[in-house]
């Protein structure tokens, strides 16, 4: 995670809320963990994370 922060200039941390707003409607979620150069992203109302990357149509510190 500390590559991600460094690389891409962006405030990720494992449990910080994120807002996704790549599709048709914007989803929130949490940051469980990374993998390579993705965040780990567990929308909310699903079971699992999915890979995101973390510049593409994230904002950070999303309001619950």
């Amino acid at each position: 995670m500390k590559y991600i922060r460094e690389y891409y200039g962006v405030p990720a941390k494992r449990g910080m809320r994120v807002t996704y707003s790549g599709s048709q409607a914007t989803k929130t979620g949490v940051i469980t963990s990374a993998r390579g150069a993705n965040l780990m992203i567990r929308i909310d109302g699903m079971k699992h994370p999915r890979p995101y990357h973390p510049t593409w149509e994230l904002s950070y510190g999303a309001e619950s």
